[in-house]
């Protein structure tokens, strides 16, 4: 049985319209520490995606992206944003963050 994420926030966004869920999550990504990880509502708004939750999200990146590398993309604005593709328990997965 996995173990449960502590989920440390959780509020609705006027702005985007949408839930956000902050969990705690302790990771190293491009050699910088993770402490938690938001998670929007937006991946569910998609229909065929019900099986998805943010505890499999969660889990693959716990599982997949802990002490890994990454490139960003271009992507307009001054934030970095990173696409990520990976398969986990023979699915595939493309996460954007």
């Amino acid at each position: 049985m996995p173990k449960p994420f502590k989920l440390i926030e959780k509020h609705f966004s006027e702005k985007y319209q949408e839930w956000q869920r902050t969990y705690e999550l302790k990771i190293v990504f491009n050699k910088n520490q993770i402490i938690a990880i938001t998670i929007t509502d937006h991946y569910q708004q998609k229909p065929g995606r019900e099986w998805i939750t943010n505890e499999l999200i969660l889990e693959v990146i716990e599982n997949r992206f802990h002490n890994k590398k990454s490139e960003p993309i271009d992507y307009p604005g001054a934030r970095k944003v990173f696409k990520r593709e990976t398969t986990y328990q023979n699915k595939r997965y493309r996460f954007f963050f």
